[in-house]
């Protein structure tokens, strides 16, 4: 069949085919957090972030991040004064072979800048973090608000096509390592 069930002792695995994971977060605190937002409400997403990620991190780590039918880019909030930031991020979008790709524009005004600019020249949406209450002016005090605004509860019919079942790409990785390649 598609699949295979294994039965041990002591757990159950199952064993997909090879897919397309239907979605990719990339980036830092707030890309976690977003993450454990979307989780949530059921869509579980492939997830390369670290809190204190900065994009040169994420830009150098993430040169094999798997495809995925849309992706999430957060970056920009560790790293605001960085003069590296537009090419890290541009280099990181560029590897990003989504469909659709959002971008969370940090709460820093420079970074928020330099996220919009490269967003527009690719086409994609930006979520602002500043449209959120923050007490501390890089994370927002709740993440859902900012899920719900990605929409990808909306796509479950390109869920469905890319994987057998949403919960088939269960993994969320929350890493405070390096990140493999």
């Amino acid at each position: 069949g598609l699949w295979q069930t294994r039965r041990h002792p002591r757990s159950i695995s199952t064993v997909w085919p090879p897919m397309i994971p239907f979605c990719l977060i990339l980036g830092d605190s707030t890309a976690i957090g977003t993450a454990q937002a979307l989780a949530a409400q059921g869509i579980r997403c492939e997830v390369h972030a670290r809190v204190g990620a900065g994009s040169a991190e994420i830009e150098r780590r993430v040169s094999g991040a798997s495809p995925a039918t849309v992706a999430l880019i957060a970056l920009g909030s560790n790293d605001a004064a960085s003069p590296a930031l537009a090419t890290n991020l541009v280099v990181i979008r560029r590897k990003t072979t989504a469909v659709r790709v959002a971008w969370l524009a940090p709460y820093d005004l420079r970074a928020a800048s330099i996220v919009t600019s490269i967003a527009a020249r690719f086409g994609d949406m930006v979520i602002p973090l500043r449209a959120q209450p923050s007490r501390d002016g890089i994370h927002p005090v709740s993440y859902r608000p900012v899920a719900t605004s990605l929409r990808w509860g909306a796509a479950a019919p390109v869920r469905a096509a890319v994987a057998p079942a949403p919960i088939a790409r269960a993994t969320v990785l929350m890493m405070s390592g390096p990140l493999a390649p």
